[in-house]
């Protein structure tokens, strides 16, 4: 099968690999929601490794072994955690961050390579999925 160069409107694609073969109208409007869904999903992974990124924002002073979260505004009321505790909280954040990274590389270049298939349905599902995503997962962000 040769590949377009250009953007062309079918409802007939081989999206990703020999198994997801479209080949009617039913088979593309399916195959269109499903790439809306992990585009969508794509942002809200963005968001989640954000998060859990703030969890790690904790520093210990390696001579005193105080911590300073920026989250904490009492420090006199709370008695100083342990550094060893603290650096296996962080080293967990960052293996949670650091594999939630890998699967967002892993979608973001599937998703590229949807939009490569040169078909227009596949590529405004590609899009619009995550245009979606965004206004859901960072519906919250303040603007200043």
């Amino acid at each position: 099968m040769d590949m377009p160069m250009s953007f062309y409107w079918s409802n007939q694609a081989i999206i990703l690999f020999d198994g997801w073969s479209v080949q009617d109208a039913t088979g593309m409007a399916f195959s269109v929601i499903a790439i809306i869904c992990v585009g969508a999903l794509f942002e809200g992974l963005k968001r989640l490794v954000g998060w859990v990124g703030k969890g790690k924002k904790m520093s210990v002073n390696r001579d005193t072994g105080e911590t300073s979260d920026p989250e904490e505004r009492t420090p006199l009321l709370k008695s100083p955690p342990d550094v060893a505790l603290t650096r296996k909280r962080k080293l967990r954040f960052h293996l949670a961050q650091s594999l939630l990274h890998v699967l967002q590389v892993v979608l973001a270049y599937c998703l590229m390579l949807v939009v490569m298939t040169y078909n227009g349905w596949l590529a405004g599902a590609v899009f619009l999925g995550a245009g979606l995503g965004h206004f859901v997962f960072f519906a919250d962000i303040d603007i200043k």
